[in-house]
């Protein structure tokens, strides 16, 4: 169980489609201001390109897990003392991959490929759905548990069988014209599975709709609103780990739970 408190940063960036060094400019300026006391910092899904349905694009822009993008954040990390975590778009042996990243404050990553694909917006045409569970994290005490926007939709992926994380962290590009789903989605897996919910949407434009500012919340394990928002726009997050394990301690449903095998084909 937690035995710290920990700080999170949600950065909504408003990704520019293709344009990787435009994008890591402007999360560079908004990661050099967050708190010095931030021990996670937060960016959306593909930050560093936006999605693009487009194949020759795609093939311009992807980059595996030693490329630019991911060496660059290394970097940060290190000299920040700060955890980065979020999604970029990767290349893998000729496959093309919506890929989620931890990457430490020692420089260790963590890799995730986002299994449920936006089939309505051609996401699963030209992408590949990652074969394998999301991780789960251990940092500064906290369990922390990857998915990404549309993996949101899918409960037992989601799960969290007998406590096993603490924290689910969901990098998204969720349209604002489905925005009801997308925070009450959030609620719901924070109740169901008495964990800390954290939505860093993106922010801006695409073909696919807008992504205005307030589209991205941070609840506790009641499904409570405990984002703090900065006027730049960052929503800070403080995880109380004393009241998290006194919550789990007093009221357990995780017992009384349906077991289950996810088979992943």
């Amino acid at each position: 169980m937690p035995d710290r408190n920990l700080k999170i940063a949600l950065i909504p960036i408003d990704i520019q489609l293709g344009k990787t060094e435009e994008n890591l400019i402007t999360a560079k300026k908004l990661t050099d201001r967050v708190d010095s006391d931030t021990d996670l910092i937060v960016l959306p899904e593909m930050f560093n390109t936006g999605f693009t349905s487009d194949v020759k694009l795609l093939k311009s822009i992807a980059e595996p897990n030693d490329g630019h993008t991911i060496s660059t954040l290394r970097t940060w990390a290190s000299e920040k003392q700060t955890a980065i975590w979020g999604g970029f778009t990767a290349v893998d042996n000729g496959r093309y991959y919506n890929r989620g990243f931890m990457i430490d404050d020692k420089g260790n990553v963590v890799f995730y490929n986002k299994r449920h694909l936006f089939r309505y917006g051609g996401e699963s045409r030209i992408l590949t759905a990652g074969n394998e569970k999301s991780p789960v994290i251990n940092y500064k005490s906290w369990n922390l548990k990857m998915s990404i926007c549309y993996d949101l939709r899918f409960p037992v992926w989601n799960r969290a069988v007998a406590n096993n994380y603490d924290v689910l962290i969901v990098p998204a590009n969720w349209a604002h014209a489905r925005v009801f789903a997308w925070k009450h989605l959030l609620i719901a897996r924070a109740i169901e599975n008495q964990a800390f919910v954290l939505g860093c949407n993106r922010e801006g434009s695409d073909v696919y709709g807008h992504y205005p500012a307030g589209d991205s919340f941070a609840f506790n394990n009641w499904g409570d609103d405990i984002a703090d928002t900065r006027a730049d726009g960052t929503i800070y997050a403080t995880l109380d780990a004393d009241t998290f394990r006194a919550d789990r301690e007093r009221f357990a449903p995780w017992r009384d739970a349906d077991k289950f095998d996810l088979l992943i084909d």
